[in-house]
């Protein structure tokens, strides 16, 4: 081995220990601070308004509509990684674009921390409400949540009519006369329905509550099948909105070529919201909905009332 190959490996090696050694000394920190009382209490009002609710697991993390997270020694690593990326598939969000490291650090923190007691902090501080049991709105000058954590307009009707996305809302319904008609007009809903509940219907596939919408499957005789909405009949024809791929395809079907038409109350709007966009950006699209009724913004926490 020459002189500077031996250096050049020396150096290798010397950096090699002192990343090494720099991941130890950050690890050891971070395990620190895991067990801080302040630390675990910041992150306990961090956990009320983002994850604390029904829908999600539950006052203080003990089971809800999600699965309990705290006393089941979860690994920070792992709820760490969960946090900030989501787990695809399911209705868990991805937060590294809402919370900063240090924030989700602390959400680790209360996640791991003892189920039955949080020092420092009284059971109303965990659950996130007042101590007459009143949901106070999210300021966050008070809770110290990040400003991202409050609904864009601007941002809901660029990701309402974003072009490059196949499943755009706007390929699928009307706002304010601007879209396409095929399932309900969403300016009408927003006005008829909460933060909360439109949140839901994003994110949750449900029965369809006017038959107009409801989802035709029309066989043909050669084997083929079209799904989608059923936008007008005659004697001759049955035209379908084609919503097998998106944007939907206008079809129309002549009934001699048709051997079976069914109708089901499942919505043909995609499933997969929650994994496809990201909290914040529900959050936008939902503010971008109610912009029209209200000029007050929509913040995570009127998502989970």
């Amino acid at each position: 081995m020459s002189l500077g190959t031996f250096l050049k490996a020396g150096v290798l090696l010397l950096l090699l220990s002192l990343a090494f050694a720099s991941d130890r000394a950050g690890a050891a920190q971070t395990s620190d601070r895991l067990s801080d009382p302040q630390f675990i209490a910041e992150g306990a009002k961090l956990f009320a308004p983002n994850c604390g609710n029904a829908y999600c697991h539950g006052t203080g993390g003990l089971g809800g509509g999600a699965p309990q997270l705290r006393d089941r020694g979860i690994e920070p690593a792992y709820a760490f990684k969960s946090i900030s990326n989501g787990l695809p598939g399911t209705p868990m969000p991805a937060f590294q674009s809402v919370l900063s490291d240090e924030q989700i650090w602390k959400l680790v923190a209360f996640i791991v921390s003892d189920g039955k007691t949080l020092p420092g902090s009284s059971p109303a501080a965990v659950a996130g409400s007042s101590p007459s049991g009143s949901s106070p709105r999210i300021n966050a000058s008070e809770t110290g949540l990040p400003a991202s954590s409050v609904g864009d307009a601007q941002a809901g009707k660029a990701l309402f009519f974003d072009s490059s996305r196949p499943k755009r809302c706007s390929a699928c319904h009307l706002f304010n006369a601007e879209g396409t008609a095929i399932g309900p007009d969403l300016s009408a809903a927003a006005a008829h329905n909460s933060a909360r509940d439109l949140f839901l219907s994003i994110i949750f596939s449900r029965d369809v509550k006017q038959s107009q919408y409801a989802t035709i499957t029309v066989s043909l005789r050669n084997g083929d099948k079209i799904i989608g909405v059923k936008k007008e009949e005659d004697a001759e024809s049955v035209r379908v909105f084609d919503t097998t791929e998106l944007p939907a395809v206008l079809r129309t079907v002549q009934k001699e070529n048709i051997s079976k038409i069914e109708y089901a109350k499942e919505s043909v709007m995609p499933a997969d919201y929650a994994s496809s966009y990201t909290i914040k950006q529900l959050l936008d699209l939902v503010t971008f909905l109610k912009s029209s009724q209200s000029k007050s913004r929509v913040t995570l926490n009127d998502l989970f009332q």
